[in-house]
């Protein structure tokens, strides 16, 4: 799948009115989702022209040996700072990201037992706060089943924490 994908998913799947950010970005690069090809799409439609925008910009075609740095450099220009694994910003992409996996695999037509498989592998790519644990339960003899009802709540709470504690609010969330 291309980074268009991943972006469009993330935006459709968004508890919060906005559109995919620096740290979305950042988050979605690290985690694998975007390439830099697709990075570099997003960036060349920001409305805002900056010197470390355009330095990113101008890997495209390049090698990419200096796509890393200009992008968290690009970044920390936008922002501020570059959000890193467990910081504020990090945590509230990773929820971003969450949500719309998990959405994205409740929207498909999947069985129990494979909605749990899906809800494994989002929890072993993403990891897994401690209220993600009951997603998912042993049925007798089918193995892991999907818990459709905490799954339910699980979003609940979670998109409720994002809108309700938006950015500068500094709310543990995990």
């Amino acid at each position: 799948m291309n980074g268009d994908h991943w972006l469009e998913l993330l935006q459709r799947h968004s508890p919060e009115a906005k559109g995919s950010g620096w740290e979305d970005v950042i988050v979605g690069h690290d985690l694998g989702f975007l390439s830099p090809e697709a990075i570099l799409a997003w960036a060349a439609g920001l409305p805002d022209e900056t010197p470390s925008r355009a330095a990113l910009l101008a890997q495209a075609g390049s090698d990419m040996h200096g796509f890393q740095a200009a992008l968290w450099e690009a970044c920390a220009e936008a922002r501020g700072k570059v959000p890193r694994p467990g910081s504020y910003g990090w945590e509230r992409a990773q929820d971003r990201w969450r949500i719309a996996l998990l959405k994205d695999a409740l929207d498909a037509p999947l069985t129990l037992r494979a909605l749990a498989l899906a809800v494994e592998a989002i929890y072993e790519l993403m990891g897994c706060p401690e209220d993600m644990l009951g997603l998912w339960s042993r049925a007798s003899n089918r193995g892991q089943v999907a818990n459709l009802e905490a799954i339910g709540a699980f979003l609940d709470r979670r998109e409720r924490t994002l809108v309700e504690n938006g950015p500068g609010h500094h709310v543990k969330t995990c």
